[in-house]
Protein backbone atom coordinates (compact mmCIF):
# COMPACT_ATOMS: atom_id res chain seq x y z
CA UNK A 1 0.00 0.00 0.00
CA UNK A 2 1.82 3.20 -1.16
CA UNK A 3 1.90 5.89 1.52
CA UNK A 4 2.55 9.62 1.73
CA UNK A 5 2.77 11.87 4.78
CA UNK A 6 0.73 15.04 4.81
CA UNK A 7 1.03 17.04 8.03
CA UNK A 8 0.12 14.85 10.98
CA UNK A 9 -1.62 12.14 8.98
CA UNK A 10 -0.69 9.42 6.53
CA UNK A 11 -2.46 8.84 3.20
CA UNK A 12 -2.37 5.30 1.79
CA UNK A 13 -3.94 3.83 -1.33
CA UNK A 14 -4.56 0.31 -2.48
CA UNK A 15 -6.40 -1.27 -5.38
CA UNK A 16 -8.45 -4.31 -6.25
CA UNK A 17 -8.56 -7.29 -3.90
CA UNK A 18 -5.72 -5.79 -1.82
CA UNK A 19 -8.42 -3.50 -0.36
CA UNK A 20 -10.45 -6.40 1.09
CA UNK A 21 -8.59 -6.45 4.45
CA UNK A 22 -9.79 -2.86 4.95
CA UNK A 23 -13.51 -3.70 4.58
CA UNK A 24 -14.18 -3.44 8.33
CA UNK A 25 -12.22 -0.19 8.65
CA UNK A 26 -14.10 1.27 5.70
CA UNK A 27 -17.49 0.14 7.04
CA UNK A 28 -16.73 1.72 10.41
CA UNK A 29 -15.71 5.01 8.80
CA UNK A 30 -18.76 4.92 6.52
CA UNK A 31 -21.02 4.50 9.55
CA UNK A 32 -19.39 7.32 11.52
CA UNK A 33 -19.52 9.73 8.57
CA UNK A 34 -22.92 8.93 7.10
CA UNK A 35 -24.94 8.45 10.30
CA UNK A 36 -24.54 12.21 10.72
CA UNK A 37 -26.91 14.76 9.16
CA UNK A 38 -27.57 15.57 6.38
CA UNK A 39 -27.06 11.91 5.40
CA UNK A 40 -28.52 10.15 8.46
CA UNK A 41 -28.33 6.70 6.88
CA UNK A 42 -30.22 3.80 8.45
CA UNK A 43 -29.14 0.28 9.35
CA UNK A 44 -30.23 -1.09 5.96
CA UNK A 45 -27.90 1.34 4.17
CA UNK A 46 -25.02 0.38 6.46
CA UNK A 47 -25.66 -3.29 5.71
CA UNK A 48 -25.72 -2.58 1.95
CA UNK A 49 -22.35 -0.82 2.19
CA UNK A 50 -20.83 -3.79 4.02
CA UNK A 51 -22.16 -6.05 1.26
CA UNK A 52 -21.22 -4.00 -1.82
CA UNK A 53 -17.73 -2.89 -0.75
CA UNK A 54 -16.14 -6.35 -1.25
CA UNK A 55 -17.95 -6.67 -4.59
CA UNK A 56 -16.62 -3.31 -5.77
CA UNK A 57 -13.02 -4.38 -5.21
CA UNK A 58 -13.43 -6.70 -8.22
CA UNK A 59 -14.27 -3.84 -10.57
CA UNK A 60 -11.55 -2.68 -12.96
CA UNK A 61 -9.70 0.34 -11.63
CA UNK A 62 -11.02 -0.01 -8.07
CA UNK A 63 -9.05 2.16 -5.62
CA UNK A 64 -9.31 2.74 -1.88
CA UNK A 65 -7.58 5.67 -0.19
CA UNK A 66 -7.39 5.99 3.61
CA UNK A 67 -6.12 8.72 5.94
CA UNK A 68 -4.82 7.83 9.36
CA UNK A 69 -2.71 8.90 12.29
CA UNK A 70 -0.48 6.38 14.05
CA UNK A 71 -3.49 4.76 15.73
CA UNK A 72 -6.70 6.14 14.18
CA UNK A 73 -8.32 6.08 10.75
CA UNK A 74 -9.62 9.55 9.89
CA UNK A 75 -11.23 9.28 6.48
CA UNK A 76 -11.65 7.26 3.30
CA UNK A 77 -12.59 7.34 -0.34
CA UNK A 78 -13.12 4.63 -2.92
CA UNK A 79 -14.39 4.12 -6.41
CA UNK A 80 -13.66 2.52 -9.77
CA UNK A 81 -13.32 3.20 -13.48
CA UNK A 82 -16.62 3.22 -15.35
CA UNK A 83 -16.70 0.35 -17.87
CA UNK A 84 -17.58 0.91 -21.52
CA UNK A 85 -21.05 -0.53 -20.89
CA UNK A 86 -21.65 1.64 -17.80
CA UNK A 87 -25.18 2.68 -16.90
CA UNK A 88 -23.90 5.46 -14.61
CA UNK A 89 -25.42 8.23 -16.74
CA UNK A 90 -28.74 6.47 -17.50
CA UNK A 91 -30.80 7.79 -14.55
CA UNK A 92 -29.91 11.44 -15.08
CA UNK A 93 -33.02 13.44 -15.84
CA UNK A 94 -31.35 16.15 -17.93
CA UNK A 95 -30.36 15.18 -21.49
CA UNK A 96 -26.62 14.65 -21.94
CA UNK A 97 -24.63 14.70 -25.16
CA UNK A 98 -23.78 11.22 -26.50
CA UNK A 99 -20.07 12.08 -26.56
CA UNK A 100 -20.24 13.06 -22.90
CA UNK A 101 -21.70 9.73 -21.72
CA UNK A 102 -19.49 7.53 -23.92
CA UNK A 103 -17.24 5.47 -21.66
CA UNK A 104 -14.06 3.65 -22.62
CA UNK A 105 -13.26 1.75 -19.43
CA UNK A 106 -10.61 4.31 -18.51
CA UNK A 107 -12.18 7.70 -19.18
CA UNK A 108 -14.12 8.28 -15.94
CA UNK A 109 -13.43 7.40 -12.32
CA UNK A 110 -16.59 7.20 -10.19
CA UNK A 111 -16.23 8.02 -6.50
CA UNK A 112 -18.70 5.75 -4.73
CA UNK A 113 -18.17 6.69 -1.07
CA UNK A 114 -15.95 9.32 0.48
CA UNK A 115 -15.79 11.04 3.84
CA UNK A 116 -13.82 12.32 6.82
CA UNK A 117 -14.73 11.85 10.47
CA UNK A 118 -16.51 14.99 11.74
CA UNK A 119 -13.88 16.00 14.30
CA UNK A 120 -11.11 15.83 11.66
CA UNK A 121 -12.80 18.03 9.05
CA UNK A 122 -11.16 21.30 8.11
CA UNK A 123 -7.61 19.91 8.49
CA UNK A 124 -6.91 19.21 4.81
CA UNK A 125 -7.57 15.48 5.18
CA UNK A 126 -10.53 15.39 2.80
CA UNK A 127 -8.61 17.21 0.07
CA UNK A 128 -5.59 14.93 0.53
CA UNK A 129 -7.77 11.81 0.20
CA UNK A 130 -9.59 13.30 -2.80
CA UNK A 131 -6.42 14.24 -4.65
CA UNK A 132 -4.60 10.96 -3.96
CA UNK A 133 -7.63 8.85 -4.93
CA UNK A 134 -8.15 10.67 -8.22
CA UNK A 135 -4.49 11.21 -9.17
CA UNK A 136 -3.87 7.47 -8.96
CA UNK A 137 -6.96 6.54 -10.96
CA UNK A 138 -5.44 7.20 -14.38
CA UNK A 139 -8.79 8.61 -15.56
CA UNK A 140 -9.30 11.81 -17.54
CA UNK A 141 -12.28 12.89 -15.41
CA UNK A 142 -14.26 11.90 -12.33
CA UNK A 143 -17.88 11.75 -11.30
CA UNK A 144 -19.86 11.29 -8.11
CA UNK A 145 -23.41 11.53 -6.83
CA UNK A 146 -24.32 13.54 -3.74
CA UNK A 147 -27.59 14.26 -2.00
CA UNK A 148 -29.08 17.68 -2.74
CA UNK A 149 -29.49 18.21 1.02
CA UNK A 150 -25.70 17.97 1.53
CA UNK A 151 -25.27 21.69 0.87
CA UNK A 152 -21.93 22.06 2.68
CA UNK A 153 -20.51 19.02 0.92
CA UNK A 154 -21.56 20.36 -2.46
CA UNK A 155 -19.96 23.74 -1.67
CA UNK A 156 -16.65 21.99 -0.96
CA UNK A 157 -16.85 20.10 -4.25
CA UNK A 158 -17.54 23.33 -6.16
CA UNK A 159 -14.46 24.95 -4.57
CA UNK A 160 -12.42 21.96 -5.77
CA UNK A 161 -13.61 22.39 -9.38
CA UNK A 162 -16.55 19.97 -9.55
CA UNK A 163 -19.66 21.03 -11.47
CA UNK A 164 -23.20 19.72 -11.39
CA UNK A 165 -24.32 18.21 -14.68
CA UNK A 166 -27.77 17.07 -13.57
CA UNK A 167 -29.69 15.04 -11.08
CA UNK A 168 -30.69 11.42 -11.05
CA UNK A 169 -33.68 9.63 -9.68
CA UNK A 170 -32.86 6.17 -8.39
CA UNK A 171 -35.20 3.23 -8.34
CA UNK A 172 -36.21 1.85 -4.95
CA UNK A 173 -34.84 0.43 -2.68
CA UNK A 174 -32.31 3.30 -2.84
CA UNK A 175 -32.18 4.96 0.58
CA UNK A 176 -32.24 8.43 -0.98
CA UNK A 177 -33.93 8.35 -4.37
CA UNK A 178 -32.50 11.65 -5.69
CA UNK A 179 -28.89 12.71 -6.14
CA UNK A 180 -27.06 15.54 -7.85
CA UNK A 181 -24.43 14.20 -10.24
CA UNK A 182 -21.16 16.11 -10.40
CA UNK A 183 -18.18 15.90 -12.75
CA UNK A 184 -14.56 16.98 -12.33
CA UNK A 185 -12.73 17.53 -15.62
CA UNK A 186 -9.37 18.73 -14.24
CA UNK A 187 -7.97 15.77 -12.33
CA UNK A 188 -5.41 16.29 -9.53
CA UNK A 189 -1.87 15.52 -10.61
CA UNK A 190 -2.78 15.56 -14.32
CA UNK A 191 -1.93 18.59 -16.42
CA UNK A 192 -3.47 19.20 -19.80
Amino acid sequence: MPASHTGDFLITSTSGAAALPFATVTADLFQQVFRQPPFSVNEATLARQRKYFPQLTNRPGFRLTLAQTADTYLGFGYGYLLPSDSRWWSNIVEPLDEDFVQETGGRTFAIIDYGVLPRWRGCGIGRAIHDELLAGSGAARATLAVRPSAVETQAIYRRWGWRKIGHEIMEPPAPAPEFDVLVLNQMPGITR
